[in-house]
């Protein structure tokens, strides 16, 4: 194994590395599903994320975190919900039930739900489901299932535990009417309740009825679409059926029967009209049952009196943004006025039994784009939220948001942001609008106020790399569909931007292709490497004229691409690749490729402080988990971080900062917000002596001249100074650099000495 030179310190640990996770994201933008108290731990909440996840706050929501992560990065986990007996979770994932106990802190049962036997019928999916009792012995669901674009729906019941299910309906035998919702009497295990909804023959709604498991029924509430079904917890006669979506066909009402279902009356409830008028969730109070909470498309109703009487709280569309569609509610067990409600938008509790409300912040959104600038000044977090830009200062944790959006907001931009790696303050941000396109911005501020710079109809920012010879020209590829567009923009002058379309090779009539990634050599900016498709091409004249450069690249057209092309900041030949069939390195400048890792890989980045060190990400799709991968001996040999440590995110974006002897990982996830997994403790040895101190610069900061000097008895022998992009851009045999030229910001400077030992600093140009 190769020794790795360290940056200022000598350092070597023998032991394997260590990790930790924290999530570094805002708590403004939190979306949780079914937030739900625990019935026995005071102020102990769970919720679903718009994912895989279990999250859990000991403090009333006050703060989260990750409590469990189903091993499927694209499953969803829906329906949580307390289990009677108060010490297991149940939740419902794509075709089967899961029972996840809270002591052990595992799921102890998984029920997968019965197939539709139907021939030609897709997979079976779970609509709604009841489990009776903690063990999953008397379970009741309803799935759907398509043939060919027609959809259609079974409903099951079993009395062992899945071991045997009874079908017991069919929309096919029962006028097309699929099921909204499913209960079974706390009283009679063999009391099923069905919630029908509309159907496409003129009959819809009704409540259907059994008494003996299913195997006939009586219909009560017939026309009536309904849904949202509760029982009195005190007594299990009184039951609560709320109606559905009725477009028309009947009014909006809240029904009650304390018969336990053999005749039923509509609560005098007046209701506030709007598009849906439909009862989402009804909830009592475990502790109190006379408290009962009813959510509906735009109001919260609520009595303290067992029902006899209502409030309502109207939280009209378009004006107030507090509540908007309610979902789920759960009361406290020990303060019987306090309740967290689900929404749409965001979670909320209520100290007033849901006649105000507050929202819970908690780091839980879907971010698509993160990128990491880091300084002498100290480093900077960009990401996306909510169809806006974040910036948060890792020094003082401080989070500012620009041009976010609502949090209803049908089609929010996605915001691809690359940060300058020498110029703090300065990052770049394509807001991608979809269909219409979006704009290459600018700024100098952190993202706080922007310049345009390009106008694309493109999905999104494939690459973006700046000139190393001049810090106002970039070169960016803008990705339509399988098609990207290569421009070179010089904002040297902000009201006269010049914009420059370079052509790339290999245009055929299905397009352009897409190119993922740019390089822009040392000293000379004519000198350029893109990678496109399986291949790797190098132009010496600015990308007028191409050279394949792919002796080695064992890749398949149509079956196999190139995601990252980087450069090593230490060797100016070295240059790598991330592909789906692993990492390609060569030395000699793209002449030959030959394979350092030989699984899937979408970005890749070398250290600019610790030669040899790389760290690679594979991002979340049909070839896998995400996962991370690193090595400290220049691509020799690998470690990983598997999904299981990175708690199942999907991702697509993942950006490295090197400090020491750590790596950190900066993940965008689809619903944990941004997760920063840090490897520490690597094994790091130097290159150079331990009793050798450090390259001594002087000025540093530096304006036009700097002065180095070695603490070795022989000479500078050859000087390099690097940006951290990894550009060369300052190669001598002199211990005197002339900076003048170079653009304010901070480099790596690295000297070595007749006797062969290797010194970096870092060096800031002011």
């Amino acid at each position: 194994m190769k020794k790795i030179t360290l940056l200022a310190i000598w350092f070597f640990i023998c032991c394997s590395a260590n990790a930790q996770m924290i999530l570094e994201g805002t708590t403004d933008y939190g979306k949780l599903q079914d937030v739900t108290y625990d019935a026995n731990v005071q102020n102990k909440l769970y919720a679903a994320t718009q994912g895989n996840h279990i999250v859990v706050s000991l403090d009333n929501g006050l703060n989260w975190n990750v409590l469990f992560s189903y091993p499927n990065s694209s499953a969803f986990i829906e329906d949580l919900r307390m289990l009677p007996g108060n010490n297991d979770l149940s939740f419902s994932i794509g075709g089967a039930i899961c029972i996840y106990n809270l002591a052990t802190n595992q799921i102890t049962a998984t029920f997968p739900v019965p197939q539709s036997g139907v021939p030609g019928a897709g997979l079976s999916r779970i609509s709604s489901y009841y489990v009776r009792d903690a063990a999953g012995t008397t379970m009741l669901v309803d799935t759907t299932f398509k043939i060919g674009f027609a959809g259609f729906g079974k409903t099951f019941y079993t009395e062992d535990g899945g071991a045997h299910w009874q079908e017991i309906y069919y929309t096919v035998n029962n006028d097309n009417v699929f099921i909204n919702n499913v209960a079974i009497s706390p009283n009679n295990p063999k009391m099923l309740f069905l919630a029908r909804g509309l159907g496409d023959s003129g009959i819809d709604g009704g409540l259907f009825i059994s008494v003996n498991g299913g195997n006939s029924w009586q219909e009560s509430l017939a026309g009536v679409s309904t849904e949202a079904i509760a029982f009195n917890p005190a007594n299990g006669n009184e039951i609560l059926v709320g109606s559905s979506i009725g477009f028309g066909i009947h009014p909006e009402n809240l029904f009650k029967s304390t018969d336990n279902g053999l005749s039923w009356n509509a609560l005098p409830i007046t209701w506030t009209d709007e598009t849906l008028n439909n009862i989402t969730k009804i909830v009592y109070n475990d502790s109190n049952p006379n408290k009962i909470i009813v959510l509906d498309e735009n109001e919260i109703v609520r009595s303290d009196d067992g029902g006899d009487t209502w409030t309502n709280v109207v939280y009209p569309v378009g004006i107030s943004m507090v509540y908007y569609y309610g979902i789920n509610a759960s009361y406290n067990p020990v303060n019987e006025n306090q309740v967290v409600i689900t929404t749409d938008l965001y979670p909320q509790i209520s100290n007033d039994g849901g006649a105000t409300l507050t929202q819970i912040r908690a780091p839980f959104f879907n971010c698509v784009s993160t990128s990491i600038g880091k300084y002498a000044t100290g480093s900077h977090l960009y990401y996306h939220a909510q169809g806006g830009r974040l910036h948060k200062n890792l020094q003082t944790n401080v989070t500012s948001a620009y041009d976010t959006e609502l949090p209803n907001s049908f089609n929010p931009k996605r915001n691809y942001s690359v940060a300058d790696p020498t110029i703090a303050g300065r990052v770049f941000t394509y807001a991608s609008m979809g269909f219409f396109g979006g704009y290459l911005k600018v700024s100098n501020d952190y993202g706080a106020t922007t310049t345009d710079l390009l106008q694309a109809f493109a999905d999104d920012m494939q690459e973006l790399t700046i000139d190393p010879n001049n810090s106002n020209v970039i070169y960016v590829s803008m990705r339509s569909t399988e098609n990207s567009t290569v421009y070179k923009i010089d904002f040297s002058d902000l009201n006269n931007v010049v914009t420059t379309e370079i052509t790339t090779p290999e245009v055929s009539e299905f397009g352009y292709g897409v190119v993922t990634g740019i390089i822009v050599g040392g000293a000379n900016s004519e000198e350029m490497y893109i990678a496109k498709g399986t291949k790797v091409f190098k132009s010496v004249d600015g990308g007028v004229n191409w050279i394949e450069k792919i002796s080695g690249l064992a890749l398949n057209e149509g079956n196999d691409i190139i995601f990252d092309l980087v450069k090593n900041p230490f060797h100016a030949n070295q240059l790598s690749v991330a592909t789906n069939a692993g990492i390609y390195t060569t030395s000699d400048g793209a002449e030959n490729w030959t394979l350092s890792m030989g699984s899937n890989v979408n970005r890749l980045k070398y250290s600019p402080i610790n030669d040899g060190v790389i760290a690679a990400a594979a991002h979340t799709s049909a070839l896998g988990e995400a996962a991370i991968y690193y090595s400290i001996d220049n691509g020799l040999t690998w470690s990983t971080v598997a999904a299981a440590q990175l708690n199942y995110a999907a991702t697509g974006a993942v950006d490295f900062s090197f400090e020491g002897t750590t790596i950190d990982a900066y993940i965008g996830a689809v619903d944990l917000g941004v997760v920063k997994y840090s490897i520490i403790n690597l094994p790091l040895s130097i290159k150079h002596p331990s009793s050798n101190g450090t390259l001594g610069l002087y000025p540093n900061p530096a304006v036009s001249e700097v002065t180095l000097s070695v603490p070795d008895t022989t000479q500078i022998q050859s000087v390099a100074v690097f940006s951290l992009l990894g550009q060369k851009v300052i190669e001598s045999n002199t211990s005197r650099l002339n900076v003048s030229g170079l653009a304010v910001g901070t480099y790596v400077v690295k000297a070595t000495t007749s006797s062969g030992n290797i010194f970096i600093q870092k060096m800031i140009v002011e």
